[in-house]
C-alpha cells in the first residue's frame, strides 16, 4: 500500500512540475542578441553578446537558445556552431531563478555586407528532461561590415592633376569656415567681414580673410557589370573596395562626392545611387550603400545610366570630375562615357584586372587611364 502511495506521489509530482514548467517556463524569460558594433571594417573583429535573463522562482536546469548568422562572419570559438549555408549557434545555459547571464562572442568580419538576426528559438523541459518546450523571440540587430579600404596612394599624382588644389587663394567662392587671417579694411570689402574686436585693439578697422574653396564635384560611377557569361566576383569586390577608397580620398580633401552604382541594394531593392554630399556623414553613407550591395541580384545597364546622366548634365553650368570603376569595357559602355565627360572637367577610368586580361580603353582627351592589377589568389 505505501508503495502505491509513493508511486502515485511520485506521478502526481511529476504530472504538477510538467503542467507548472510547461505554464510559466518562458514566463518573465528574455533572451537579447545584439551585435554590440553598429559598423565594422572588412577583415576586422567585432562581438555578438548574448543576454539571458529569468526574473522568477522557477529555474531552468536546461535552455537550448538557436540563431543563425552569416557564415562570413567567423566566431572565434567554433564551439556549438554548425557550418553550411550560415553559421548555426546552439548554446546551452543553465539558469537560476532571478539570474541573469551574458555571453559574448567574438567573430572575424570575412566579407563585406549587411548582416542581421532576425530570430532566435528558444528550447527549454521540465526538471526530468522529459518534456520539451519551444519558443521564437524576435531579435533586431545589424552589423555594417564596410569594405577594406585600399592603398590608393599611386593615384594622389593623377588625382591631384585632375582636381589641382582644392583650397585655393583664388576666387571661386569664399568658405566661412576657412579662416586665413585679418588685414586692413578697404572701401570694396563687406561690412560684415569687419572683425570688431581686432578693429577695437588697433583703433583702425580690420576684416576676416577667408580662404576660396574649390566647388567642384566628383561623380563615381561603380560599374558592376561583365561582358562574358563569367563573372568575376573579386573583381567586382575590388572595385566596390576602390569606390569606398576613392570616395574617401575625395571626402577627405573636401570635394563633394556623388556615386552611381548599377548593383542592387539588399534593403530598398534598388540601385545604389548616392547624392552628393561631403563630410564624415557622408563618407559613412557611401560606406553603407557599398556594404549593402548585392552582386547576386541583376545589374541595370550602365550604358543606360551614362545616357541618364548626360542628358541631366547637358544644361549643368558645372563640370565635375567623373571617375569610371569597371572591369567591362565594351564598346557601347565607352562611346557612353566619352560622351559623358565632355560635360565635366576631366575623368579617369580604372579597371581592375587581372594579369592576364587585355585592357580595352580607348584613349580620349581629359581622361586618365589606370589598369588596377589584381591577383587572383588574394582576397
Amino acid at each position: 500500500m505505501k508503495i502505491l502511495l509513493l508511486l502515485a506521489a511520485a506521478g502526481l509530482l511529476y504530472i504538477l512540475q510538467d503542467l507548472i514548467y510547461k505554464t510559466f517556463w518562458d514566463k518573465n524569460l528574455s533572451v537579447s542578441i545584439h551585435f554590440q558594433d553598429k559598423a565594422v571594417l572588412e577583415g576586422e573583429q567585432a562581438t555578438l553578446t548574448e543576454v539571458i535573463e529569468n526574473r522568477k522562482l522557477l529555474p531552468l536546469a536546461y535552455l537550448n537558445v538557436k540563431f543563425q548568422v552569416s557564415r562570413n562572419l567567423v566566431f572565434q570559438n567554433m564551439e556549438n556552431t554548425s557550418v553550411s549555408d550560415f553559421n548555426y549557434k546552439n548554446d546551452v545555459f543553465s539558469v537560476l531563478f532571478h539570474q541573469r547571464i551574458r555571453r559574448t562572442l567574438v567573430f572575424s568580419c570575412q566579407k563585406r555586407g549587411y548582416y542581421e538576426i532576425t530570430q532566435s528559438d528558444i528550447i527549454s523541459s521540465n526538471l526530468l528532461m522529459t518534456s520539451e518546450y519551444i519558443s521564437t523571440l524576435n531579435q533586431n540587430t545589424y552589423l555594417y561590415v564596410y569594405p577594406r579600404y585600399l592603398n590608393i596612394d599611386c593615384l594622389d599624382v593623377p588625382f591631384r592633376k585632375m582636381i589641382g588644389t582644392m583650397t585655393s587663394r583664388q576666387f571661386l567662392y569664399e568658405d566661412p569656415f576657412e579662416f586665413r587671417g585679418i588685414r586692413d579694411y578697404t572701401s570694396t570689402d563687406p561690412m560684415n567681414s569687419v572683425n570688431w574686436t581686432a578693429s577695437a585693439r588697433t583703433g583702425e578697422l580690420m576684416v576676416n580673410v577667408h580662404d576660396s574653396t574649390s566647388s567642384q564635384e566628383a561623380i563615381i560611377i561603380l560599374n558592376l557589370e561583365t561582358e562574358t557569361v563569367w563573372v568575376y566576383e573579386q573583381l567586382h569586390e575590388i572595385a566596390i573596395r576602390l569606390a569606398a577608397s576613392i570616395s574617401y580620398y575625395f571626402l577627405n580633401t573636401g570635394v563633394p562626392t556623388r556615386m552611381i552604382c548599377n548593383g542592387s541594394d539588399c534593403i530598398t531593392d534598388q540601385v545604389a545611387v548616392i547624392p552628393t554630399g561631403s563630410g564624415l556623414r557622408h563618407v559613412n553613407a557611401i560606406a553603407e550603400v557599398l556594404a549593402r550591395i548585392d552582386l547576386t541580384r541583376t545589374v541595370v545597364s550602365c550604358t543606360d545610366q551614362l545616357h541618364e546622366l548626360t542628358n541631366k548634365m547637358a544644361n549643368s553650368t558645372s563640370a565635375p570630375l567623373y571617375i569610371m570603376i569597371s572591369n567591362s569595357m565594351s564598346n557601347s559602355l565607352q562611346d557612353a562615357f566619352e560622351q559623358l565627360i565632355k560635360t565635366g572637367s576631366s575623368a579617369m577610368w580604372i579597371a581592375p584586372l587581372y594579369e592576364d586580361m587585355e585592357l580595352r580603353v580607348r584613349k580620349v582627351p581629359n581622361m586618365e587611364i589606370i589598369r588596377w592589377e589584381v591577383n587572383k589568389y588574394e582576397n
